[in-house]
């Protein structure tokens, strides 16, 4: 009982006050005993009691209780007081209170007499024991599971407006592409009009020209020059001729510059329509984005690993990966479906040798706690750890990705990966080998 020197010392003057729990648990009067105070019984007319020889026999005397178990008696009864009422806050509550939660409370007890049986508030939590209360702790887990939930639910509302927005874009670019498509086949269509009536003036051309070189050479031939010396040109006949000709000629040069119009129209529609098919396509790769944001998080890292092989393009995923992550108790689960999508992505610059910087500072820009390998000591030491299969072929794994914090298989884990330059006849690319749990190293 170290903590009973905090309080009233064995020298204390004055009588204790004990509560009535105490005395009737004691069976002692409820009025205070002094220290060292006798409590013989007075005879009937007030005179002491004679003693051991005296004739006149009184009732039997009560002998004083030691005051120092009463007091320890009734600072236990405090502490299981004040105990009582801390589960029960914490029962009602579902937290553990403050010092300023009871100090204007009227049904709890005052943060100063609690101070005054146990030293200070936190040797009161202490004493209690509960700091590592499993309750406790489902319970902060469950309110940390809603707010992640909340938040998500949050995030989901906004994908669903952006992919509500995203479809409302993609069904206007499909209108405009139709329209623009109907413009064009339009177009066409005059353009093919312009095209034959341009052949036919062109043939009229060649016709009338034909015609008008023989009209010359038939008046040339036949011609008789009067004596005022006329040419033979001033035959109205071929004058008709000649006015024809230019008026073909100029209905083809209407022709032609209506046909080249219609070209470069019928090539801005098409410029048109692969625009907005781009954007078409790329509207509905965000609207199946924003279904995938929809699906309910992964509900174990088994369930991660697959749906990240699943949706993988450039990543490789050996069976390791699988056969570890099933084993794996990590939490967070959709945290690991996050990084190997950005591994997939960094896997795809890798493989196409686009990194323009190092592996491990990519990483870092995207994000990710990278690792680019573990020392030797732990490889030598678990040298079937550190590695998997894939097609045959033995996989060296040293660089990894750590996710979590804290201590134990279900806060922490880790991505250990092999990373080929297709030297080792393994072709060029990241490969998963293990998924979850901590591989052994020099520290463990």
């Amino acid at each position: 009982m170290g903590k009973r020197s905090r309080r009233r010392s064995e020298g204390d003057e004055g009588p204790v006050e004990r509560p009535p729990a105490v005395d009737a648990l004691l069976g002692a009067d409820p009025a205070p005993v002094a220290d060292g105070a006798s409590q013989e019984p007075a005879a009937a007319d007030g005179a002491p009691s004679a003693g051991k020889g005296a004739d006149r026999q009184g009732p039997p005397a009560r002998h004083p209780a030691p005051d120092g178990r009463l007091r320890e008696v009734a600072y236990l009864v405090e502490e299981a007081d004040h105990l009582l009422h801390l589960y029960r806050w914490i029962l009602l509550t579902g937290d553990v209170p403050r010092a300023q939660d009871w100090l204007k409370r009227e049904d709890w007890p005052h943060p100063d007499h609690v101070i005054d049986v146990f030293g200070s508030w936190q040797k009161f939590l202490t004493h209690a024991g509960v700091a590592g209360s499993p309750l406790l702790a489902r319970l902060r887990d469950a309110d940390a599971a809603a707010k992640g939930l909340a938040a998500r639910e949050k995030a989901q509302a906004k994908e669903a407006a952006r992919a509500d927005d995203l479809r409302r874009q993609v069904e206007r670019a499909k209108q405009r592409r139709e329209e623009a498509g109907q413009q064009q086949a339009e177009q066409s269509a005059r353009a093919d009009r312009a095209e034959r009536s341009l052949n036919l003036a062109e043939e009229r051309a060649a016709a009338a020209e034909a015609r008008l070189a023989a009209r010359r050479e038939e008046a040339t031939a036949a011609a008789v020059l009067p004596a005022g010396g006329a040419a033979a040109g001033s035959d109205p006949r071929l004058t008709a001729l000649e006015d024809e000709l230019e008026a073909v000629r100029a209905h083809r040069e209407a022709l032609l510059t209506q046909v080249e119009g219609l070209r470069e129209a019928a090539t801005y529609d098409r410029r048109t329509i692969v625009r907005l098919s781009t954007h078409l396509a790329e509207a509905g790769a965000a609207d199946e984005t924003a279904a995938e944001a929809d699906a309910p998080p992964p509900a174990t890292v088994l369930d991660a690993v697959r749906r990240a092989a699943a949706q993988a393009q450039h990543l490789v995923f050996t069976p390791g990966a699988e056969e570890s992550a099933a084993d794996s108790p990590y939490r967070r689960p959709a945290e690991i479906l996050d990084t190997l999508a950005k591994l997939d992505e960094l896997a795809g610059r890798y493989a196409a040798g686009e990194m323009g910087v190092s592996l491990t500072q990519a990483a870092g820009d995207a994000g990710l706690t990278y690792k680019g390998g573990v020392s030797e000591l732990a490889r030598s030491r678990n040298p079937h750890d550190y590695a998997t299969t894939y097609d045959g072929q033995r996989l060296e794994l040293g660089p990894h990705v750590a996710l979590g914090s804290g201590s134990g298989a279900g806060f922490i884990a880790r991505i250990y990966l092999h990373v080929a330059d297709g030297s080792d006849g393994v072709p060029r690319g990241i490969y998963v080998g293990h998924v979850g749990r901590h591989l052994p190293d020099t520290t463990t």
